[in-house]
């Protein structure tokens, strides 16, 4: 049976795998390309939140605890970032290089969450 999901591999003259040469063979091939698609839903999800919570740190200027609400607000931001850092590298790495990045994709995910709990919890 064939496997149509990757391409058949060259061979030289002499019978062998041809080798390439933008790859270094000890390099273990990246495998996550799938996972794009899902991460970047995940990161486009946040920022909608974001924008929704930016707009009730805009109905609340005049409110006299704007500081703790603005505090909250940049705490979120933080996490966003992680999260996107993650969702950009999580394709490309191999190894035990994707459970790191996934790990700390799955800890800002769960930092974001416990912020916008407590957001919400100050009355905003």
């Amino acid at each position: 049976m064939s496997n149509t999901s990757s391409p058949a591999p060259t061979l030289d003259s002499k019978g062998s795998p041809a080798l390439d040469p933008f790859h270094n063979p000890s390099y273990p091939k990246r495998a996550h390309f799938a996972e794009r698609k899902a991460l970047e839903d995940t990161l486009r999800g946040v920022d909608e939140r974001m924008a929704k919570v930016a707009k009730k740190l805009a109905v609340l200027a005049r409110d006299p605890r704007l500081a703790e609400f603005t505090r909250l607000y940049h705490q979120m931001m933080g996490a966003r970032d992680q999260i996107a850092e993650c969702v950009r590298r999580i394709p490309l790495e191999t190894g035990e290089l994707h459970h790191e990045d996934r790990e700390r994709l799955d800890q800002a995910v769960s930092a974001f969450e416990r912020v916008v709990r407590q957001f919400e919890s100050q009355g905003a």
